[in-house]
């Protein structure tokens, strides 16, 4: 029960309200009568129950009339609420539309700077061609308004207007007065024509000369920047992105004025300025140790706090960062391990981040992972154990020295024999690390007589790789298996059955061998390949 003073308050107000309630069902009898009702409190409740109806996906279309009629209120609250269903309905009922025609006209002319946008907005929003016809006057008045808020309202607008009708919207020349908005002094103003610049551009590329429009107004951009909403800097810093700076002096200008960003609470204007800053990276003279990649690191660094929505966005992000400066986070492995609350996809990249990154010359921080890796391989998930056993046989590659992939390799085998359900990936990373090192008998003896032991290796391995490295090593190290040719055999019976891959190495290790094996084996598979 709510507090006495609460319901002293409601007491009081239902006691003084003259104008009857509209109950909480919404039905559409009861909301037509309330919409044209003679007390203006009954109306605006049945227009938010119609909205709310509305908002839940009922079909109140057939009460277009009674709430038009409600649209010419000194009320904004009303008023944004009579717009909102015009604008969800209008193309239900075309021939209506036209009589808000000279609401929206006057509207686009009020006092009120906020009337002024949900006309403009509304008029350009609305499907239907004889509003379009009229739209001509309030959205060349407005994109020349006194009040920032309403100009950028209308700078939207074009955008919207050109995806509607783009022969209208070169008749009116909109499109030169959105041009002009990227002087303008306010930076709101400027972001929001940049945004519907760009929206126009990818609608029709001959419309505007978008890459042009960039170059001679970067000044304005790096000036807006810091004074603009977070969407704003996200719109001018993703264009900033797409320009190249003509010397290393420019580039670096452009670095030292968006750095700042790196710092940001939205992780979305961090990634575009991390963007900005990659981009142009390569004009000026930078080492791994200098303070801009620091900063990048950092940024980097931030963007793994973050919900794993976002640390997926960042991880993928910079994987790609990674390919080109592979030294940018050596020293922040840590950072990347797995947590046990991670999601599954967030996992698997970070075991990827964690075999890019990791330095192939510092035996310590590869055994501290090393040692991670065989902990993630123990783990319940398929997928991520798969991964994680494919990052062991990676980092020993990495690493490269014998006695490293060495221990890589005993760990494998540990692993195979604790599971039954990871046969095929363990047979993969082995036969990868014996490729690695093709010249070591006793780490080839080691892996050979495990599969020894196998009965039906055809089986017990499921995938087309597996099985075709299994094949392959029968081929390469033919001398450590026992009872070849009837293992060889068994996958010859079974070979129209078998995938491409496993077809292939088949018939690779059997010319190898051919010399070597008695009988038609090399014909029969010949026969069955052709």
């Amino acid at each position: 029960m709510p507090p006495l003073d609460k319901r002293i308050k409601k007491f009081l107000k239902d006691s003084i309200r003259i104008a009857p309630k509209i109950s909480g069902k919404g039905e559409l009898s009861e909301l037509r009568t309330g919409l044209v009702s003679q007390y203006p409190q009954t109306r605006k409740d049945a227009i938010k129950k119609t909205i709310q109806q509305m908002t839940l996906g009922k079909d109140v279309s057939s009460l277009f009339p009674d709430v038009l009629k409600n649209i010419a209120t000194i009320d904004v609250e009303q008023k944004k609420l009579v717009y909102l269903y015009v604008m969800n309905y209008a193309e239900t009922h075309p021939e209506l539309c036209i009589l808000a025609v000279n609401t929206f006209i006057t509207d686009a002319q009020d006092p009120n700077p906020l009337i002024r946008c949900m006309a403009i907005r509304t008029m350009s929003m609305i499907r239907v061609d004889k509003i379009l016809e009229y739209i001509e006057t309030p959205l060349c008045r407005t994109l020349h308004d006194d009040n920032a808020y309403v100009r950028k309202t209308a700078v939207i607008c074009v955008a919207k207007l050109f995806q509607l009708n783009k022969d209208l919207c070169v008749e009116l020349g909109v499109v030169e007065d959105l041009v002009n908005a990227l002087d303008d002094s306010n930076p709101l103003v400027i972001a929001n024509a940049t945004a519907a610049l760009i929206e126009i551009h990818n609608m029709d590329m001959d419309a505007v000369d978008l890459s042009s429009l960039i170059q001679s107004h970067v000044s304005q951009f790096l000036l807006a920047l810091n004074e603009c909403t977070e969407w704003a800097r996200i719109i001018i810093l993703g264009t900033l992105s797409e320009y190249s700076a003509k010397d290393s002096l420019e580039a670096q200008d452009i670095i030292d004025r968006v750095t700042a960003h790196l710092q940001h609470v939205n992780p979305a204007v961090v990634l575009a300025t991390i963007k900005v800053i990659v981009r142009n990276l390569p004009q000026i003279e930078y080492s791994s140790n200098s303070l801009i990649m620091k900063r990048l690191s950092s940024a980097f660094v931030s963007l793994m706090s973050t919900p794993p929505e976002m640390q997926y966005v960042a991880l993928k992000n910079i994987r790609i960062i990674l390919e080109k400066y592979p030294e940018l986070l050596t020293k922040e492995l840590r950072i990347f391990y797995v947590k046990f609350n991670d999601p599954l996809y967030v996992k698997l990249e970070k075991i990827d981040i964690l075999v890019r990154l990791v330095d192939p010359s510092n035996l310590k921080q590869c055994t501290l992972l090393l040692t991670e890796l065989k902990e993630y391989a123990m783990e319940y998930e398929p997928e991520f154990v798969s991964r994680a056993i494919q990052a062991l046989s990676q980092l020993g590659i990495k690493y490269a020295q014998e006695s490293f992939v060495s221990k890589v390799l005993d760990i494998l085998l540990e692993l195979l024999e604790r599971q039954d359900t990871i046969k095929d990936d363990c047979c993969i990373s082995l036969c990868d690390l014996l490729r690695h090192c093709p010249g070591n008998d006793k780490m080839a003896k080691q892996v050979c007589a495990v599969f020894n032991t196998w009965s039906n290796p055809e089986v017990l391995l499921q995938s087309d790789i597996a099985k075709c490295n299994y094949v392959w090593l029968l081929g390469q190290h033919p001398n450590n298996f026992s009872d070849l040719e009837s293992k060889i055999n068994i996958f010859i019976e079974n070979f129209v059955q078998e995938e491409a891959l496993t077809q292939m190495s088949l018939l690779m290790t059997i010319v190898r061998l051919h010399a070597t094996l008695t009988g038609s084996m090399l014909q029969s598979v010949l026969e069955l390949a052709t």
